[in-house]
Protein backbone atom coordinates (compact mmCIF):
# COMPACT_ATOMS: atom_id res chain seq x y z
CA UNK A 1 0.00 0.00 0.00
CA UNK A 2 1.02 3.24 -1.06
CA UNK A 3 2.44 5.86 1.61
CA UNK A 4 0.24 9.03 1.87
CA UNK A 5 1.43 12.43 1.56
CA UNK A 6 -0.38 15.59 3.15
CA UNK A 7 1.60 19.17 2.17
CA UNK A 8 0.22 22.20 3.77
CA UNK A 9 1.05 25.96 2.47
CA UNK A 10 -1.37 28.92 1.75
CA UNK A 11 1.55 29.90 -1.43
CA UNK A 12 0.10 27.94 -4.60
CA UNK A 13 3.47 28.26 -6.22
CA UNK A 14 5.15 26.36 -3.49
CA UNK A 15 2.44 23.97 -3.69
CA UNK A 16 2.67 23.28 -7.50
CA UNK A 17 6.59 23.18 -6.91
CA UNK A 18 6.51 20.32 -4.42
CA UNK A 19 4.12 18.54 -6.92
CA UNK A 20 6.39 19.18 -9.60
CA UNK A 21 9.56 18.03 -7.89
CA UNK A 22 7.77 15.14 -6.47
CA UNK A 23 6.05 13.22 -9.55
CA UNK A 24 8.67 10.82 -9.69
CA UNK A 25 7.69 9.29 -6.06
CA UNK A 26 3.69 9.05 -7.81
CA UNK A 27 4.57 5.22 -7.80
CA UNK A 28 5.04 4.78 -3.97
CA UNK A 29 3.41 7.77 -2.51
CA UNK A 30 -0.07 9.12 -2.74
CA UNK A 31 0.46 12.96 -1.87
CA UNK A 32 -2.27 15.04 -1.58
CA UNK A 33 -1.85 18.95 -0.78
CA UNK A 34 -3.99 21.74 1.07
CA UNK A 35 -3.97 25.69 1.48
CA UNK A 36 -4.60 26.16 4.98
CA UNK A 37 -5.01 24.45 8.57
CA UNK A 38 -8.55 23.81 8.11
CA UNK A 39 -8.39 22.38 4.77
CA UNK A 40 -5.90 19.82 5.95
CA UNK A 41 -8.01 19.08 8.80
CA UNK A 42 -10.80 18.59 6.71
CA UNK A 43 -8.88 16.29 4.43
CA UNK A 44 -7.37 14.21 6.79
CA UNK A 45 -11.25 13.33 7.89
CA UNK A 46 -11.52 11.70 4.66
CA UNK A 47 -8.69 9.74 4.59
CA UNK A 48 -5.70 8.71 6.64
CA UNK A 49 -2.36 10.11 6.29
CA UNK A 50 0.77 9.10 7.17
CA UNK A 51 2.51 12.25 7.26
CA UNK A 52 1.44 15.84 7.42
CA UNK A 53 4.12 18.83 6.26
CA UNK A 54 3.50 22.11 6.71
CA UNK A 55 4.65 25.37 6.68
CA UNK A 56 4.71 27.43 9.43
CA UNK A 57 3.43 31.36 8.74
CA UNK A 58 0.06 30.89 7.52
CA UNK A 59 -3.20 32.90 8.06
CA UNK A 60 -5.74 32.11 10.41
CA UNK A 61 -4.56 28.28 11.60
CA UNK A 62 -0.22 28.65 11.80
CA UNK A 63 1.74 25.47 11.46
CA UNK A 64 2.20 24.72 14.97
CA UNK A 65 -1.69 24.98 15.83
CA UNK A 66 -2.22 22.46 12.90
CA UNK A 67 0.05 20.08 14.25
CA UNK A 68 -1.37 20.38 17.47
CA UNK A 69 -4.99 19.55 16.18
CA UNK A 70 -3.10 16.33 14.28
CA UNK A 71 -1.50 15.17 17.29
CA UNK A 72 -5.06 15.56 19.29
CA UNK A 73 -7.07 13.80 16.23
CA UNK A 74 -4.76 11.81 14.01
CA UNK A 75 -1.86 10.62 16.92
CA UNK A 76 -0.41 7.96 14.11
CA UNK A 77 0.84 10.68 11.76
CA UNK A 78 4.18 11.91 11.53
CA UNK A 79 4.30 15.64 11.77
CA UNK A 80 6.92 18.09 10.14
CA UNK A 81 7.34 21.77 9.29
CA UNK A 82 8.53 22.69 6.33
CA UNK A 83 8.92 26.89 6.66
CA UNK A 84 11.49 29.60 6.23
CA UNK A 85 10.55 31.21 9.48
CA UNK A 86 13.72 30.38 12.06
CA UNK A 87 13.08 32.93 14.84
CA UNK A 88 13.33 31.60 18.74
CA UNK A 89 9.44 32.35 19.41
CA UNK A 90 8.75 29.94 15.79
CA UNK A 91 10.92 27.42 17.15
CA UNK A 92 9.97 27.41 21.10
CA UNK A 93 6.32 26.98 19.68
CA UNK A 94 6.51 24.52 17.29
CA UNK A 95 8.84 22.04 19.11
CA UNK A 96 6.00 20.07 20.87
CA UNK A 97 3.70 19.12 18.14
CA UNK A 98 6.62 18.63 15.56
CA UNK A 99 8.67 15.69 14.82
CA UNK A 100 11.23 17.46 12.37
CA UNK A 101 11.49 20.85 10.81
CA UNK A 102 12.76 21.23 7.67
CA UNK A 103 14.04 24.62 6.04
CA UNK A 104 12.86 26.42 3.18
CA UNK A 105 14.10 25.84 0.39
CA UNK A 106 14.26 22.50 1.35
CA UNK A 107 16.48 20.19 -1.58
CA UNK A 108 14.83 17.61 -2.38
CA UNK A 109 16.55 14.69 -2.51
CA UNK A 110 17.04 15.76 0.91
CA UNK A 111 13.20 15.81 2.12
CA UNK A 112 12.84 12.24 -0.43
CA UNK A 113 15.46 10.88 2.26
CA UNK A 114 13.86 12.24 5.16
CA UNK A 115 10.53 10.52 4.34
CA UNK A 116 11.76 7.49 2.93
CA UNK A 117 13.88 7.37 6.57
CA UNK A 118 10.39 8.18 8.68
CA UNK A 119 8.73 5.37 6.68
CA UNK A 120 10.97 2.50 7.32
CA UNK A 121 10.97 3.32 11.02
CA UNK A 122 7.64 3.03 10.87
CA UNK A 123 7.76 -0.41 9.61
CA UNK A 124 9.34 -1.06 12.70
CA UNK A 125 6.81 -1.03 14.92
CA UNK A 126 3.89 -3.62 14.04
CA UNK A 127 1.74 -2.64 16.18
CA UNK A 128 -0.38 0.58 15.79
CA UNK A 129 -1.03 1.50 19.58
CA UNK A 130 2.56 1.58 19.84
CA UNK A 131 2.86 3.80 16.41
CA UNK A 132 -0.16 6.07 18.63
CA UNK A 133 1.75 5.94 21.67
CA UNK A 134 5.14 7.09 20.37
CA UNK A 135 3.76 9.30 17.61
CA UNK A 136 1.86 11.28 20.59
CA UNK A 137 5.88 11.67 22.92
CA UNK A 138 6.98 14.95 23.06
CA UNK A 139 9.31 14.39 26.22
CA UNK A 140 11.13 11.50 27.39
CA UNK A 141 10.66 11.42 31.26
CA UNK A 142 13.68 12.08 33.07
CA UNK A 143 15.13 10.81 36.44
CA UNK A 144 13.49 12.89 39.33
CA UNK A 145 16.98 14.20 40.96
CA UNK A 146 18.19 14.91 37.58
CA UNK A 147 15.46 16.68 36.79
CA UNK A 148 15.08 19.16 39.53
CA UNK A 149 18.73 19.99 39.52
CA UNK A 150 18.34 21.45 35.87
CA UNK A 151 14.88 23.15 36.85
CA UNK A 152 17.05 24.37 39.93
CA UNK A 153 19.80 25.26 37.71
CA UNK A 154 18.05 27.33 35.09
CA UNK A 155 16.34 29.67 37.61
CA UNK A 156 19.29 30.75 39.04
CA UNK A 157 20.77 34.18 37.23
CA UNK A 158 24.24 32.35 37.63
CA UNK A 159 23.41 29.81 35.50
CA UNK A 160 26.00 28.58 33.16
CA UNK A 161 25.77 26.36 29.99
CA UNK A 162 28.41 23.98 30.57
CA UNK A 163 26.55 23.38 33.81
CA UNK A 164 23.37 22.68 32.01
CA UNK A 165 25.48 20.46 29.58
CA UNK A 166 26.82 18.28 32.10
CA UNK A 167 23.04 17.53 33.66
CA UNK A 168 21.84 16.89 30.23
CA UNK A 169 24.44 14.74 29.68
CA UNK A 170 23.52 12.80 32.34
CA UNK A 171 20.00 11.81 31.47
CA UNK A 172 18.32 10.22 28.53
CA UNK A 173 15.42 12.10 27.83
CA UNK A 174 16.86 15.68 28.19
CA UNK A 175 19.64 14.39 25.92
CA UNK A 176 17.46 13.23 23.10
CA UNK A 177 15.49 16.48 23.51
CA UNK A 178 18.20 18.82 22.69
CA UNK A 179 19.73 16.40 20.12
CA UNK A 180 16.28 16.51 18.36
CA UNK A 181 16.34 20.45 18.49
CA UNK A 182 19.73 21.15 17.62
CA UNK A 183 19.53 18.69 14.62
CA UNK A 184 16.99 20.45 13.20
CA UNK A 185 16.99 22.79 10.49
CA UNK A 186 16.30 25.99 12.94
CA UNK A 187 20.29 25.42 13.30
CA UNK A 188 21.34 24.77 10.00
CA UNK A 189 24.36 23.01 10.85
CA UNK A 190 26.51 21.06 8.02
CA UNK A 191 26.85 18.04 10.12
CA UNK A 192 24.69 16.19 12.45
CA UNK A 193 26.00 16.87 16.33
CA UNK A 194 25.78 14.18 18.74
CA UNK A 195 27.32 15.09 21.65
CA UNK A 196 25.24 16.50 24.30
CA UNK A 197 26.96 18.63 25.96
CA UNK A 198 28.22 20.48 22.40
CA UNK A 199 24.10 20.82 21.61
CA UNK A 200 23.26 22.66 24.92
CA UNK A 201 26.21 25.11 24.14
CA UNK A 202 24.62 25.35 20.74
CA UNK A 203 21.03 26.08 21.74
CA UNK A 204 22.67 28.18 24.82
CA UNK A 205 21.65 28.97 28.28
CA UNK A 206 18.73 31.38 27.69
CA UNK A 207 16.73 28.23 25.26
CA UNK A 208 17.76 26.00 27.42
CA UNK A 209 15.75 28.61 30.31
CA UNK A 210 13.10 28.62 27.67
CA UNK A 211 12.84 25.09 27.35
CA UNK A 212 12.17 24.01 30.76
CA UNK A 213 10.76 27.17 32.44
CA UNK A 214 7.95 27.47 30.00
CA UNK A 215 8.00 25.48 26.82
CA UNK A 216 8.19 21.97 29.23
CA UNK A 217 10.20 19.78 27.12
CA UNK A 218 11.50 18.18 30.32
CA UNK A 219 9.80 16.17 32.94
CA UNK A 220 10.76 14.12 35.49
CA UNK A 221 9.76 10.32 35.61
CA UNK A 222 7.07 9.92 38.00
CA UNK A 223 3.90 7.25 39.19
CA UNK A 224 6.05 4.56 39.89
CA UNK A 225 6.51 2.59 43.17
CA UNK A 226 9.56 0.67 41.55
CA UNK A 227 13.09 2.43 41.52
CA UNK A 228 13.87 2.49 37.57
CA UNK A 229 17.61 4.57 38.68
CA UNK A 230 19.10 1.33 37.44
CA UNK A 231 18.06 2.22 34.18
CA UNK A 232 19.95 5.50 34.13
CA UNK A 233 23.07 4.20 35.87
CA UNK A 234 23.12 1.41 33.43
CA UNK A 235 22.65 3.83 30.59
CA UNK A 236 25.43 6.55 31.54
CA UNK A 237 28.06 3.34 32.39
CA UNK A 238 27.43 1.84 28.98
CA UNK A 239 28.10 5.52 27.03
CA UNK A 240 31.49 5.78 29.16
CA UNK A 241 32.19 2.13 27.67
CA UNK A 242 31.40 2.91 24.17
CA UNK A 243 33.23 6.39 24.34
CA UNK A 244 35.95 4.27 26.03
CA UNK A 245 35.74 1.80 22.75
CA UNK A 246 35.96 4.58 20.15
CA UNK A 247 38.76 5.92 21.57
CA UNK A 248 40.88 2.53 22.08
CA UNK A 249 40.27 2.05 18.32
CA UNK A 250 41.73 5.39 17.55
CA UNK A 251 38.31 6.63 16.53
CA UNK A 252 37.89 10.40 15.26
CA UNK A 253 36.18 12.73 17.97
CA UNK A 254 32.52 12.60 15.94
CA UNK A 255 32.70 9.12 16.09
CA UNK A 256 33.57 8.92 20.03
CA UNK A 257 30.53 11.35 20.59
CA UNK A 258 28.14 8.96 18.66
CA UNK A 259 29.36 6.09 20.56
CA UNK A 260 28.67 8.25 23.69
CA UNK A 261 25.37 9.01 22.78
CA UNK A 262 24.26 5.43 21.58
CA UNK A 263 25.89 4.25 24.67
CA UNK A 264 23.52 6.93 26.76
CA UNK A 265 20.37 6.14 24.53
CA UNK A 266 20.31 2.36 23.52
CA UNK A 267 17.94 1.64 26.34
CA UNK A 268 15.48 4.32 25.98
CA UNK A 269 13.03 2.33 24.66
CA UNK A 270 13.21 0.60 27.94
CA UNK A 271 11.99 3.58 29.72
CA UNK A 272 9.27 4.62 27.09
CA UNK A 273 7.89 1.18 27.40
CA UNK A 274 7.75 1.35 31.09
CA UNK A 275 6.10 4.81 31.20
CA UNK A 276 3.53 3.47 29.18
CA UNK A 277 2.94 0.06 30.30
CA UNK A 278 4.56 0.29 33.71
CA UNK A 279 3.16 -3.30 34.90
CA UNK A 280 3.62 -5.26 31.75
CA UNK A 281 7.37 -3.95 31.51
CA UNK A 282 8.27 -4.61 35.15
CA UNK A 283 6.79 -8.07 35.15
CA UNK A 284 8.42 -8.91 31.61
CA UNK A 285 11.78 -7.25 32.96
CA UNK A 286 11.37 -9.64 36.51
CA UNK A 287 10.35 -13.24 34.58
CA UNK A 288 13.76 -12.32 31.98
CA UNK A 289 15.44 -12.01 35.22
CA UNK A 290 14.54 -15.17 37.25
CA UNK A 291 14.07 -17.58 34.37
CA UNK A 292 17.29 -15.89 31.78
CA UNK A 293 14.67 -15.40 29.01
CA UNK A 294 15.58 -13.21 26.63
CA UNK A 295 14.24 -9.63 26.66
CA UNK A 296 13.52 -9.01 23.12
CA UNK A 297 11.67 -12.30 23.05
CA UNK A 298 9.35 -11.88 25.78
CA UNK A 299 8.88 -7.93 25.21
CA UNK A 300 7.86 -9.32 21.16
CA UNK A 301 5.53 -11.61 22.70
CA UNK A 302 3.72 -9.57 25.03
CA UNK A 303 3.24 -5.99 23.79
CA UNK A 304 4.01 -6.35 19.82
CA UNK A 305 7.15 -4.84 19.39
CA UNK A 306 11.13 -4.80 22.01
CA UNK A 307 12.45 -2.07 23.72
CA UNK A 308 15.32 -1.53 20.72
CA UNK A 309 12.06 -0.91 18.25
CA UNK A 310 10.57 1.30 19.93
CA UNK A 311 13.82 3.61 21.19
CA UNK A 312 15.41 3.76 17.74
CA UNK A 313 11.24 4.83 15.90
CA UNK A 314 11.23 7.45 18.42
CA UNK A 315 14.58 8.97 17.51
CA UNK A 316 14.78 8.63 13.90
CA UNK A 317 10.88 10.42 14.05
CA UNK A 318 12.87 13.02 15.98
CA UNK A 319 15.98 13.58 13.10
CA UNK A 320 18.59 12.07 15.49
CA UNK A 321 22.02 10.82 13.29
CA UNK A 322 21.69 7.87 11.71
CA UNK A 323 24.35 5.98 13.47
CA UNK A 324 22.88 6.46 16.69
CA UNK A 325 19.56 5.34 15.38
CA UNK A 326 20.56 2.19 13.92
CA UNK A 327 22.91 1.82 17.28
CA UNK A 328 19.56 2.08 19.32
CA UNK A 329 17.64 -0.44 16.65
CA UNK A 330 20.48 -3.42 16.60
CA UNK A 331 22.16 -2.94 19.92
CA UNK A 332 21.33 -6.81 21.10
CA UNK A 333 21.63 -8.12 17.37
CA UNK A 334 24.10 -6.39 15.37
CA UNK A 335 24.39 -8.68 12.84
CA UNK A 336 20.81 -7.89 11.72
CA UNK A 337 21.80 -4.47 10.92
CA UNK A 338 22.37 -3.54 7.06
CA UNK A 339 25.61 -3.25 7.26
CA UNK A 340 27.44 -3.79 10.46
CA UNK A 341 30.74 -2.37 11.03
CA UNK A 342 32.69 -1.22 13.70
CA UNK A 343 30.95 2.19 14.74
CA UNK A 344 28.36 2.84 17.41
CA UNK A 345 26.14 -0.09 17.17
CA UNK A 346 29.53 -2.11 17.54
CA UNK A 347 30.84 -0.35 20.30
CA UNK A 348 27.50 -0.37 21.88
CA UNK A 349 26.76 -3.65 21.78
CA UNK A 350 29.98 -4.86 23.35
CA UNK A 351 29.83 -2.03 26.52
CA UNK A 352 26.09 -3.36 27.26
CA UNK A 353 27.32 -6.92 27.34
CA UNK A 354 30.94 -5.63 30.06
CA UNK A 355 28.33 -3.80 32.15
CA UNK A 356 25.81 -5.93 33.01
CA UNK A 357 28.71 -8.80 33.26
CA UNK A 358 30.23 -6.15 36.31
CA UNK A 359 26.79 -5.13 37.39
CA UNK A 360 23.56 -7.25 38.99
CA UNK A 361 20.91 -5.53 37.43
CA UNK A 362 17.42 -5.85 39.32
CA UNK A 363 15.57 -6.80 36.24
CA UNK A 364 15.81 -8.66 32.87
CA UNK A 365 18.90 -11.32 31.62
CA UNK A 366 22.24 -10.46 30.90
CA UNK A 367 22.81 -9.91 26.83
CA UNK A 368 25.07 -11.94 24.58
CA UNK A 369 28.06 -10.79 23.15
CA UNK A 370 27.70 -11.85 19.14
CA UNK A 371 31.07 -13.26 18.74
CA UNK A 372 30.57 -14.72 15.58
CA UNK A 373 30.26 -11.36 13.80
CA UNK A 374 33.13 -9.22 15.77
CA UNK A 375 35.46 -11.80 14.71
CA UNK A 376 34.10 -11.90 10.83
CA UNK A 377 34.39 -8.04 11.39
CA UNK A 378 37.96 -9.01 11.88
CA UNK A 379 37.72 -7.20 15.51
CA UNK A 380 37.34 -10.13 17.96
CA UNK A 381 41.34 -9.34 18.72
CA UNK A 382 40.03 -6.53 20.52
CA UNK A 383 37.80 -8.30 22.92
CA UNK A 384 39.98 -8.87 25.62
CA UNK A 385 41.23 -4.96 25.47
CA UNK A 386 37.50 -3.57 25.68
CA UNK A 387 37.17 -5.56 28.32
CA UNK A 388 39.55 -5.06 30.23
CA UNK A 389 38.65 -0.55 29.69
CA UNK A 390 35.09 -1.39 30.76
CA UNK A 391 36.23 -3.17 34.17
CA UNK A 392 38.90 0.07 34.56
CA UNK A 393 35.92 2.19 34.05
CA UNK A 394 33.65 -0.06 36.89
CA UNK A 395 36.63 0.13 39.47
CA UNK A 396 37.20 3.76 38.59
CA UNK A 397 33.10 4.31 39.33
CA UNK A 398 32.74 2.61 42.18
CA UNK A 399 35.94 4.31 44.05
CA UNK A 400 33.75 7.32 43.34
CA UNK A 401 30.65 6.20 44.87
Amino acid sequence: MNKRILFVDDESLVLRGLERSLRSMRAEWDIEFADSGPAALATMERHPFDVVITDMRMPGMNGAQLLDQVKRMFPQTVRMILSGQSDKETILRSIGPTHQYLAKPCDVEDLKQKLTHAFALRDLLSDPRLKEVVSQLHVVPSLPQLYLAITDLVRSPEASITEAGNIIAQDMGMCVKVLQLVNSAFFGLATPVSNPRQAAALIGIDNIKALVLSVHVFSQFEGLSADLSFLWKHSLSAAGCAKAIARQQDAKRALVDDCFTAGLLHDIGKLILVSVYPEESTRIWQDCAQNGDSVLTNEQQALGCTHAAVGAYLLGLWGLPDPIVEAVAWHHRPADAPTPKFGPLIATHVANYFDHQMNSYPVASKPALDENLLANLGLGKYVEAWGHICRELHSQSEKHE
